[in-house]
């Protein structure tokens, strides 16, 4: 069987945070890489995602950037409101450094695509394989690797001999930790077997004469015992073995450490364990998260127990650090600043906090669970602290505490002191780009939420436009900053009578408040945009500008209000100028059925030529001719009636108005020049024809009035159009009556109860 290189995980939706813990649960086992157990990856978890989340993410919560850290470790516990755990340690972190180790062990004796084929994917019968190929038994290797360079240098044969017996063992121990831990042991493999893997990893470390294989066949060993349930022995193993375990690995001298703390948690030493954990998060990166969310201390006793095993106020503040990871970040800060203020862990903690601060602000409008208000309170705490900890003589980066302090004060409108601060951080790091797009970034949101300021200004606008301009993509949370800083100015705008710059400002503003809510139907209005739209000279007015309506969509929403209103020549002549978007419709807005089919007509009519300009043109033509009197007139009148109600929602045409803030429900615009048409003709099958589209129109205005218009309907359900079935029922003579009369069940149905 060939190993992959990863294993799928399975998460039950909801699933109860971290239930398939590591040391709170041996399930964990399951979520093992292959390489596991070649010393590339010791523990695996999952996070406690919500099945199918489709919520928001960090980046749309917060607008201070976490990417100002430089910490190692910094994103696996980045806060994170949308998840319960943290981030685990990643397979490429573990793959990196294992085949890096490999490559430094193996000196060039076999390429690297060809190692990483015997490591990551070669099974237990081709490794047996590939030993007695290098052992010199002609014939002996798998023929798939009979082009390797495993047999380029034959000096080096004893050397990955030797990598391959470690290989080989690794595999068995993989065996042992992907089985569910529900299994006893004697179903998993005979007792024998296990005994075996110890005793040959035992012997590995004894026979061993470079540190490398030591520390390799150490770290299978303690694995082993692990997932043997051994916990005694992982310990007394760990601590006898440990100067194999030390070196030369990093990786995996962290990740046997990290077994140590699980197999004291299981043999209930909680206080050391927390200790070791802690140790561990403070110390190796990759291993931050999956420390973080293993971290548990259960009872006061327990964390008295922790605290008192540190040596020293470094590991003192190790921990309280991880509890204001895992718990509360302020009390954490607070009880650091009393052990030692100068410390570099305050910082992890103040950028975490005050993205917690951020993610509460918009959670609690969301109404999700309280402890996201509770957060709010504390952001006056944490921007203190930061404050506190900037002003503190050789205080660890004093500028990032000013940073979070300044965003704070900015978030609360104080705009004196941001300002303060932010220059007081851009001053201590005036080569730093992530200081300046940060204090960018929350000096623009300074400016729009000051609380002193009454109105827009021209100034104001100029600094929040240079602000912006600072703040380039690199910036990590740049769309959630755009959207608030040009909200917030939004707003101040349309309270101070500047509709349009608000409308540019956040596009759907106007229709989102009732009062506001027709402007977009006035051609005054649109007019006005459009003029706006077309000033570009000033820094200002392009950051108005950026992102927005364009010209063109402007004027087409002018020309499409217009046509709406049945301003048509108006309409025609806006799009005759040739800057409202104009495109094909890939249908005949003029076409209509007796029953309606709106995929129907776009899979017949998709080739046809219509446009929005050509439509507008259309109608205004056609209106000129309506207005007279004959069977011209009244025929023009039914296309009329026809596009008007292929535009609505009814109909084949509504793409005309798509994407457009001039939508129609209602076809009751048609129903008018169906009646046109029916006064007019004195044709009588024209006539049944214009008092059955008539009827249609009256029945989707009859639907569009009660709120109904796109919801699906059964036909028995239906109201009646009684006021055009009864035009049509005097007309009961023509060819085009019985054609309803068969087609049409709600005709029939308004036929059969008028019937005596």
């Amino acid at each position: 069987m060939t190993r992959s290189l990863s294993t799928s995980s399975s998460i039950a939706c909801a699933s109860a945070p971290r239930a398939q813990r590591l040391f709170a649960g041996g399930a964990r086992a399951l979520l093992a890489l292959a390489l596991a157990l070649l010393g590339g990856l010791a523990l695996r978890g999952e996070r406690a995602d919500a099945c199918g989340w489709d919520g928001p993410l960090p980046s749309d919560l917060t607008t201070f950037d976490p990417q100002i850290l430089d910490d190692a470790g910094a994103s696996a516990v980045a806060y994170d409101a949308t998840h319960a755990g943290f981030e685990e340690d990643c397979a490429s972190c573990a793959v990196t450094a294992m085949l890096a180790d490999w490559r430094g062990y193996l000196r060039g004796a076999v390429s690297d695509e060809d190692w990483e084929q015997v490591l990551l994917r070669a099974t237990e019968a081709e490794l047996d394989g590939l030993a007695r190929g290098l052992g010199g038994k002609r014939g002996a290797a798998p023929a798939t690797y009979a082009q390797s360079s495993l047999w380029k240098d034959e000096a080096s044969r004893p050397r990955l001999r030797a990598a391959l017996a470690v290989v080989k063992l690794a595999r068995q121990v993989e065996g042992i930790s992907l089985t569910p831990s529900w299994q006893a042991p004697a179903e998993r493999a005979t007792r024998a077997r296990h005994t075996r893997m110890v005793t040959d990893a035992e012997a590995g470390v004894r026979a061993a004469k470079d540190p490398f294989l030591a520390q390799r066949y150490a770290f299978l060993l303690v694995k082993a015992l692990f997932y043997q349930r051994r916990w005694d022995e992982v310990a007394k193993a760990h601590e006898r073995l440990a100067t194999s375990l030390a070196t030369p690995s990093t990786d995996l001298a962290f990740r046997a450490r990290y077994y140590l703390a699980g197999a004291l948690l299981r043999t209930g030493h909680r206080g050391a364990a927390n200790l070791e954990l802690a140790r561990i998060h403070a110390a190796y990166g990759p291993l931050a998260g999956a420390t973080a969310n293993d971290f548990r201390p259960m009872e006061e006793s327990d964390w008295q127990d922790t605290l008192q095993r540190a040596r020293d106020v470094r590991e003192r503040t190790e921990l309280w650090r991880l509890v204001g990871v895992t718990r509360d970040g302020v009390v954490a800060m607070r009880e650091i600043l009393k052990l030692d203020p100068r410390s570099p862990l305050l910082a992890l903690l103040a950028v975490r906090e005050v993205e917690r601060a951020e993610s509460g602000e918009d959670l609690q409008r969301m109404q999700e669970p309280t402890d996201a208000r509770r957060r709010l309170l504390e952001a006056p705490a944490l921007e203190e602290l930061c404050a506190r900890v900037a002003g503190t003589p050789g205080a660890d980066r004093p500028w990032l505490h000013l940073l979070v302090a300044g965003h704070l004060a900015a978030k609360r409108g104080d705009l004196e002191l941001a300002r303060a601060r932010l220059t007081a951080a851009l001053t201590a790091r005036p080569d730093d780009a992530r200081v300046k797009r940060q204090a960018r970034a929350s000096l623009a949101l300074a400016l729009v939420l000051d609380r002193r300021a009454t109105r827009p200004t021209a100034a104001r606008g100029a600094e929040i436009a240079a602000a912006m301009r600072d703040v380039d993509e690199a910036f990590g949370r740049r769309d959630k900053l755009r959207q608030d800083v040009r909200g917030a100015l939004a707003a101040s705008y349309v309270a101070a009578g500047g509709a349009v710059e608000g409308e540019l400002l956040s596009p759907g503003l106007l229709e989102r408040q009732a009062a506001t809510a027709g402007k977009w139907r006035d051609p005054s209005f649109l007019r006005l945009m459009i003029a706006r739209a077309r000033r570009a000279a000033t820094p200002f007015d392009r950051f108005l500008l950026d992102g927005s309506y364009t010209v063109p969509q402007l004027e087409q929403e002018l020309a499409l209000a217009l046509l709406n209103q049945g301003a048509f020549a108006e309409s025609a002549r806006v799009f005759r100028a040739g800057v409202a978007s104009s495109t094909k419709l890939g249908t005949d807005p003029f076409a209509m059925r007796l029953l309606d089919c709106h995929d129907c007509d776009h899979q017949t009519y998709e080739n046809a030529p219509w446009t929005h300009a050509s439509v507008a043109a259309r109608l205004a033509e056609l209106e000129l001719v309506a207005r007279g009197k004959g069977p011209r007139a009244a025929g023009a009148a039914l296309l009329l009636g026809n596009a008007l109600y292929n535009l609505s929602w009814f109909g084949n045409a509504r793409v005309l108005l798509r994407d457009t803030h001039q939508t129609q429900d209602s076809p009751r615009a048609a129903e008018r020049w169906y009646k046109r048409a029916y006064e007019v003709a004195k044709d009588r099958e024209l006539r049944a024809k214009a008092a059955f589209f008539a009827a249609k129109a009256e029945l989707g205005d009859l639907l569009a009035a009660d709120g109904s218009p796109h919801e699906y309907r059964e036909v028995s359900t239906l109201p009646f159009p009684a006021r055009w079935f009864s035009a049509l029922q005097g007309l009961s003579d023509t060819k085009y009556y019985q054609e309803v009369l068969s087609e049409c069940t709600n005709f029939r149905a308004w036929i059969a109860r008028k019937a005596p």
